[in-house]
């Protein structure tokens, strides 16, 4: 029964992780067919039992996180207590449970993705649009990796520098497993490698400009890297984020306003300019 279950929760985390991919890459790029996603994503549904299939496509419908972790005692999706006797059996993996608030359903991760988030300190101005999620020293002006690799664990090597991340190693991991999903290559050379899940703070953007451009999976060479880490409640706000840079930064000329500077601060500033109207 044990191995059943947890069987079954590693099933509903590959089918959410490819459903999510889905939406991201719809996000970015509205008009895209997504014949194999789509094709995948059925495959896996319909070999859920009918009883878990219809309450995860219910709950797939209203948030694209329908199976989340606890952390600690709380359900990560909604932050509801869970009682001991709940939590116990979450964790020895005996059965599938539900949260008695959002009705999710809860799995205890083997590596729990956790952060301290930075305190904003007395007298620190308001952030307003893009200024929220990120800070002038998680831009990267000139990546030095010419692997997806290589930009991937640059990109993440910043975040635990500057106190955003404590553990570098399993983030990165995770990143990479997102990319083995599809790649989060949509084109006009920007990509947004991301990790979901990791709780502690709100959505941080790490942005890093490779001046050369590498292969990151998509048809020309990537050159703009938005870097998110996401925890669960914002999974479905990213998204818009998402969908409001690529906005943003859709054009070639808006796009040589980041790939042309030369300085963390230059870059700081044209990230702020150019999504001053499209990320409020």
């Amino acid at each position: 029964m044990v191995r059943k279950e947890r069987h079954t929760i590693k099933h509903l985390i590959q089918l959410q992780d490819m459903v999510a991919a889905r939406a991201q890459q719809q996000a970015a790029l509205p008009k895209q067919r997504l014949q194999q996603l789509d094709k995948n994503i059925e495959t896996m549904t319909a070999d859920l039992p009918l009883e878990l299939r219809t309450h995860f496509n219910r709950l797939i419908q209203k948030s694209i996180e329908a199976i989340v972790p606890i952390t600690g005692e709380n359900c990560s999706g909604c932050g509801f207590v869970l009682i001991k006797t709940v939590v116990n059996s979450i964790n020895a993996g005996n059965e599938l449970n539900r949260c008695p608030n959002c009705a999710r359903i809860l799995y205890a991760p083997d590596v729990p993705l956790t952060r301290t988030a930075p305190r904003r300190r007395w007298g620190d101005p308001i952030k307003r649009g893009i200024e929220r999620f990120t800070a002038p020293e998680l831009m990267i002006p000139s990546l030095k990796g010419t692997t997806k690799e290589e930009i991937l664990m640059e990109l993440c090597d910043n975040l635990c520098a500057n106190g955003y991340v404590e553990d570098c190693h399993d983030l990165n991991e995770a990143a990479l497993r997102r990319e083995a999903i599809v790649s989060t290559a949509v084109g006009n050379m920007m990509a947004f490698p991301h990790v979901r899940g990791v709780e502690g703070g709100g959505l941080t953007l790490s942005l890093g400009i490779s001046k050369k451009g590498i292969d990151f999976g998509g048809t020309t060479k990537t050159k703009v890297f938005f870097y998110m880490v996401i925890p669960t409640a914002a999974s479905a706000f990213y998204l818009k984020l998402l969908s409001g840079l690529t906005q943003s930064f859709g054009t070639a000329e808006k796009r040589d306003t980041l790939t042309k500077v030369k300085t963390q601060q230059e870059l700081w500033k044209a990230l702020i300019a150019g999504t001053k109207k499209t990320i409020t």
